[in-house]
């Protein structure tokens, strides 16, 4: 490309040298020594100087692709369910559900047993032997232990307890004898750990994480949206351009034509068709770089919608199908809409998913003050136990006896503490109260940044939209201008090199007014983007994806070289109609 327009300037130079041969007389031999630098250019000058073919054939010969035409619609649909930063993100309200239930585990109950045998022989001491004719005692004791405790949300602390033994000793000439007994104790904290709210405030806690969750999914799907247009945007100004290209390089093969012919007429020196078929050679160079552009254009594109084939692109060209749409310049609309700047913020603050983050981490932080404030007290607890017993030579009367109480008993009491100082409590207590003034003060701060971002979004969409009026008047301008160029060089008037200056012109107003419409589609996103209404305003809600059911407990309690059967799986409760 650069090659090209060095052979513009190069042709220009040449202009000299023709001039100089064709007003200067028949030369001396003196004359000829000194001017014949002058000379000898005029002479060899040759319209074959420039050769196109190669250029040509690189503008020709690319193979043709399967087009998919594509709307930005359908862009942007195709990014919500492919999009890898959308699915991602999508993970983190599932994991803030594993949380929640989590941290609802705090007060599942526990189920524990217990069982042991015990066998025992002794030597009995000399009194047994002399009184008692005991030689030695022997014992056979079986016991076992159940018992389900756990916590309450009041902070009650509870567990049950049944426990069996039976016994075959020496005593009791090895009759079995059964023993039970059945415990209920219970401690109830008055000061810390009494309140509700500061027990269960980690499950509260991760319940904001979820929401938060949300938010941020929410923010990350409105973000990728604008991405995903700006960047189809893109792809229609590279495809956009790739036909203004085309057409400059029509004017130039048009010009070439036209000064071959004037050559072989002779109202045109051999120099203005080389001029010609060196513009023609620089809008080649340019031809194949707006394409290569536009090609990078859709592979971004493609790689936002994950659009691929066994792990390459898509092969496909991607062809768009909506153009941009600007309204003509309005100065009283203009003034309007800096007016209404004010509006826009408060859109921002009451949608941008930054501001209910805001609203979640004050409210995570009472939550976490809460917390702290309760571990200031004074550990004090009631504590109280009653138990139902029985024993008899026969199983069923040892149950009977702890029905109706045959060994009982019940007890009461507290437990009292407090760290003296008490520094963890109290530094704990004073950052949580810091980071709530933290969270409280962010929120000022994320509403200036979001008037910000509305500020500047709506000057950038003014500032566009004037920008593309002036380049719409200014490439009218330059078409103009072409046409009154093209006629004077038709008479004689004006030469080739200037007739493709004027042809640069005329493409670089239409490339800068294509740039323009494109800043502006652009700078609505942005402004969008920055209003929170950007999935609105393309007719599209926002969904959280639904919580997912966690294995079940028969199945995280099984070891995994035991086979279950299939309804007793995650993946049987997550199955409609599953038995």
């Amino acid at each position: 490309m650069h090659s090209a327009r060095w052979l513009v300037a190069a042709v220009a130079v040449l202009i000299a040298g023709v001039a100089l041969g064709e007003t200067t007389s028949v030369p001396s031999d003196a004359a000829t020594a000194e001017g014949g630098a002058a000379g000898d250019v005029a002479r060899d000058i040759s319209v074959d100087l420039i050769d196109l073919e190669k250029l040509r054939e690189a503008v020709e010969g690319r193979a043709g692709r399967e087009r998919l035409r594509i709307s930005l619609t359908e862009c942007v649909l195709m990014a919500l369910d492919n999009n890898q930063d959308i699915l991602i993100t999508e993970f983190e309200p599932l994991k803030s559900d594993a949380d929640i239930f989590a941290a609802k585990g705090e007060f599942d109950p526990a189920l524990s047993m217990s069982g042991s045998y015990l066998y025992g022989e002794q030597e009995a001491s000399p009194e047994y032997k002399r009184f008692g004719g005991i030689d030695s005692t022997e014992a056979h004791r079986t016991s076992t232990d159940t018992s389900v405790g756990g916590k309450l949300q009041w902070g009650t602390v509870y567990n049950v307890d049944f426990s069996m033994n039976k016994e075959e000793t020496t005593w009791n000439s090895f009759i079995e004898e059964y023993s039970g007994a059945l415990t209920l104790t219970v401690a109830q904290p008055l000061l810390r750990g009494r309140s509700r709210a500061a027990n269960t405030a980690m499950i509260r806690i991760a319940k904001c994480g979820r929401e938060a969750a949300e938010h941020q999914l929410r923010l990350a799907v409105m973000t990728t949206v604008a991405e995903v247009v700006k960047a189809y945007w893109d792809l229609v100004g590279a495809t956009e351009a790739v036909k203004v290209r085309a057409g400059a390089l029509s004017n130039a093969e048009r010009l070439l034509e036209i000064s071959k012919k004037r050559l072989d007429i002779g109202t045109a020196a051999a120099i203005e068709v080389l001029q010609a078929k060196a513009g023609v050679a620089v809008r080649q160079s340019d031809l194949i770089a707006a394409r290569s552009s536009a090609i990078d254009a859709e592979d971004v594109i493609k790689y936002m919608l994950d659009m691929r084939d066994s792990d390459v692109f898509e092969a496909r060209q991607l062809v768009p199908v909506d153009r941009p749409s600007v309204e003509d310049l309005d100065i009283e609309a203009l003034q309007q809409r800096e007016a209404d700047v004010q509006q826009s913020i408060a859109l921002a603050i009451e949608n941008r998913p930054e501001m209910a983050l805001s609203q979640v981490e004050i409210e995570s932080a009472k939550l976490d003050r809460t917390r702290a404030a309760d571990a200031l007290l004074p550990d004090f607890s009631l504590t109280g136990s009653i138990m139902a017993g029985g024993r008899d030579h026969k199983l069923r009367q040892t149950f009977y006896g702890m029905r109706e109480r045959s060994d009982n008993g019940y007890s009461v009491g507290f437990r009292a503490s407090v760290p003296l100082g008490n520094r963890a409590a109290r530094g704990s207590y004073e950052r949580a109260e810091e980071t709530l003034r933290q969270a409280e003060q962010r929120v000022e701060k994320t509403k200036q940044e979001l008037a910000l971002k509305v500020r500047l979004a709506a000057r950038a969409l003014s500032t566009s939209q004037i920008l593309v009026e002036s380049n719409r008047q200014a490439r009218a301008l330059q078409e103009t201008n072409v046409v009154a160029e093209e006629k004077r060089l038709r008479l004689g008037v004006t030469t080739s090199y200037r007739v493709l200056q004027i042809q640069e012109d005329l493409t670089a107003a239409q490339v800068q007014e294509l740039q323009a419409q494109i800043a502006y589609e652009k700078a609505l996103v942005e402004l969008r983007l920055a209003e929170g209404t950007i999935l609105s305003s393309l007719g599209l809600d926002f969904e959280a994806p639904e919580s997912k059911k966690p294995i079940t407990f028969i199945e995280g309690v099984t070891p995994d070289w035991v086979p279950l059967p299939a309804c007793l799986t995650k993946e049987c409760e997550e199955t409609p109609g599953a038995q």
